[in-house]
C-alpha cells in the first residue's frame, strides 16, 4: 500500500515541473522585460518553497529555505506588477523581499524559544502582503480593460488567501487533529494545482498579462482598426465625439459603464475596443491621458497663470490633488508645478512666482 509520503513526493514533483515551466514561459523571449524577470525569480522562490517543505526538518542557514521565505515578497511584487501597468516595478517594493529575508535571518541566529514569535511575525507579514494584493485586485477590477487579467484578479486573490491560510494552519499547528503528514499532503496538492493552472494561464494569455502599455503598443493596436465591423466603427465614432467634443472625461465620476451608456454600446464591447483597437490596458489611464494633455495646456497658458494647480486638477475631473500629481508625474516625468515653471513664458512665470510665493504688499498710502 502506498503511504502518504510517496504520494506527496509525486505531487510535489508535478508542482516543481509546473512552476519551472511557468518561469520558462516568462523568460523565453529575446528581450525579457523587468516584469518577466521578476516573475521568473518568483517562480524560482516557489520551487524552493516546494522543496523546502519536503522531507526532514530544515537546517539553519539552508539557502532553499531562505529563497522560499523571500518568495513571499517576490509574490507581492509580481502580483502588483501584473495587476498594475507601471513600466517597471518601483524600487521601494524591494523592501518586501528584504523584510522577508530579515525574518528568516533573525530566526537563524535567535534562540529556539524566540523562533515561534519570529515566524508568527513572518506569517503576519504574509497576511499583510496578501491583503494589499486583495485591495489592489478589487480596486482595479472595474477599470481593467485586459479581459484575461480581469478574469485573473479574483482567482489570484482567492489562491493567495487560500494558500496563506494553509501555511498558517500548518506552521501554527491549528489542525492538530489531522493524521501525520496530512497537512503536508494538502499543501502539496494545493501547490500542484496552482502550478498547473498558472502554466495554462500563462501559455494562453502570457502576452496580454505581462505586456506594458507604450506609445508603440497603442499605435500597433490602432492599426487593427482595418478589421472593425460597421457597428464597431459607429461605437468608436461616438466615443471620439464624447471624448473630443463633449469632453466627458472632465466628469469626476466617469466610469466605463457610464461611458458605455453614453455611447450606446454594451460595456464588454466598449472594453474590447478601447483595449484591442485603441491600445489602452486600464480605463483610468485612458481617461487620465486626456486630462493630462489638457493639464499641460492649462499649466502653460499665461492667461491661467493665476490659477492654482489644484483648481486645474479639479476642473479636469480629478477628485483630489494627490492622484493628479501622481498621474502627471508618471506621464510627464515631472510634477505639475515644476513643469509649469518650465513651460510658462518668463513674464507669466514672474507673475506666477509673485502670486504663489510673495505675500501681498502693504499699501504705502495706508
Amino acid at each position: 500500500m502506498t503511504d502518504l509520503s510517496e504520494i506527496e513526493t509525486i505531487i510535489r514533483g508535478v508542482a516543481i515541473g509546473g512552476f519551472a515551466a511557468s518561469g520558462l514561459v516568462l523568460v523565453a523571449t529575446p528581450r525579457p522585460s523587468p516584469t518577466r524577470w521578476l516573475g521568473a525569480a518568483f517562480f524560482l522562490g516557489v520551487i524552493a518553497h516546494v522543496i523546502s517543505g519536503w522531507g526532514p526538518e530544515l537546517r539553519r542557514f539552508d539557502p532553499l529555505w531562505a529563497a522560499s521565505v523571500v518568495g513571499t515578497g517576490l509574490f507581492w511584487m509580481f502580483a502588483l506588477d501584473l495587476l498594475e501597468d507601471a513600466p517597471k516595478p518601483p524600487l521601494w517594493r524591494l523592501a518586501g523581499p528584504a523584510i522577508a529575508f530579515l525574518f528568516w535571518l533573525s530566526a537563524q541566529f535567535a534562540p529556539k524559544a524566540w523562533c515561534e514569535t519570529i515566524w508568527g511575525g513572518y506569517i503576519a507579514l504574509q497576511m499583510l502582503m496578501v491583503a494589499h494584493v486583495l485591495v489592489v485586485a478589487w480596486r482595479g477590477w472595474r477599470g481593467d480593460l485586459v479581459a484575461q487579467r480581469r478574469r485573473l484578479r479574483p482567482l489570484l486573490a482567492a489562491a493567495a488567501c487560500g494558500y496563506v491560510l494553509i501555511i498558517a494552519a500548518k506552521d501554527m499547528r491549528w489542525l492538530v487533529f489531522l493524521p501525520g503528514g496530512a497537512m503536508e499532503l494538502i499543501q502539496a496538492v494545493f501547490l500542484a494545482t496552482l502550478a498547473l493552472v498558472t502554466t495554462l494561464a500563462l501559455l494562453r494569455a502570457e502576452p496580454q498579462l505581462v505586456a506594458v502599455q507604450t506609445e508603440a503598443s497603442i499605435t500597433k493596436a490602432s492599426a487593427s482598426s482595418l478589421d472593425l465591423t460597421p457597428a464597431d466603427r459607429l461605437i468608436l465614432a461616438r466615443l471620439d465625439k464624447a471624448m473630443d467634443e463633449t469632453e466627458v472625461w472632465r466628469g469626476e465620476d466617469l466610469s466605463i459603464g457610464g461611458l458605455a451608456a453614453l455611447v450606446g454600446a454594451p460595456e464588454h464591447r466598449l472594453r474590447k475596443l478601447i483595449n484591442g483597437t485603441l491600445g489602452h490596458r486600464n480605463f483610468a489611464d485612458y481617461v487620465n491621458g486626456r486630462r493630462i494633455e489638457a493639464a499641460k495646456v492649462a499649466l502653460a497658458d499665461p492667461e491661467q497663470a493665476l490659477k492654482s494647480v489644484s483648481t486645474i486638477a479639479y476642473e479636469l475631473g480629478f477628485g483630489s490633488l494627490g492622484p493628479f500629481n501622481r498621474a502627471f508625474r508618471t506621464a510627464v516625468g515631472a510634477t505639475p508645478t515644476a513643469w509649469r515653471q518650465e513651460a510658462t513664458p518668463p513674464i507669466a512665470r514672474l507673475r506666477l512666482v509673485e502670486t504663489d510665493q510673495t505675500p501681498p504688499k502693504a499699501d504705502k498710502r495706508a
